[in-house]
């Protein structure tokens, strides 16, 4: 159980940084 805990708490923090970097990327297009 704790393994698979373990395991939603990386990838919600992986898709966090995956989707703060693709807007930033986004954003750095429209500049």
């Amino acid at each position: 159980m704790n393994i698979f805990i373990s395991y939603i708490l990386f990838t919600i923090i992986f898709t966090a940084l995956a989707l703060s970097l693709y807007f930033g990327l986004q954003s750095i297009k429209l500049i």
